[in-house]
C-alpha cells in the first residue's frame, strides 16, 4: 500500500494599472514594472495593466519606470493566496533648462546691441 500526502500551497499575485498623469490619466503603455530589484519584470500592456503571478507572500518592492517620467517605488505587502491590486499614476520629470537670453537693464544697452548688430550686417 502506497500512501501519498501532498500539501497545496496557495500562490499570491500582484496586479496593477499605471496611468499617465500628463495625458488625462490615460493608461500608460509599455511602462517598465519590476519586482524586488528586477528579480521579475514586465511591461504594462495597451491598457496600462501588468501582473505578477505565483509570488511568495510577504513584503515586496515594486518599481515603475517610463522614459521621461519620475519613477515610483512602492512597498507592497502580499498575503498568502491573495491578489494585491495597485493603481498608480506617473508624472513627467521636471527638467530645469538653463537660461541663455540676456535681459538688458536699460534701453541704452538694447539700442547699443541693435546698432552693433546692424553695423555687422552692412
Amino acid at each position: 500500500m502506497i500512501c501519498s500526502l501532498s500539501f497545496a500551497q496557495e500562490t499570491s499575485s500582484i496586479k496593477g494599472k499605471i496611468l499617465d498623469g500628463e495625458f488625462f490619466n490615460e493608461p500608460l503603455l509599455m511602462a517598465s514594472v519590476s519586482l524586488d530589484n528586477a528579480a521579475l519584470s514586465t511591461q504594462t500592456n495597451f491598457r496600462g495593466n501588468f501582473e505578477f503571478n505565483d509570488i511568495a507572500a510577504g513584503t515586496h518592492m515594486v518599481l515603475v519606470q517610463f522614459v521621461g517620467y519620475e519613477p515610483i517605488s512602492l512597498e507592497i505587502t502580499v498575503k498568502e493566496g491573495e491578489r494585491t491590486e495597485i493603481l498608480e499614476t506617473l508624472y513627467a520629470k521636471q527638467i530645469a533648462l538653463p537660461s541663455t537670453a540676456k535681459v538688458s537693464s536699460t534701453t541704452e544697452d538694447a539700442i547699443s546691441s541693435l546698432e552693433l548688430a546692424s553695423s555687422k550686417t552692412k
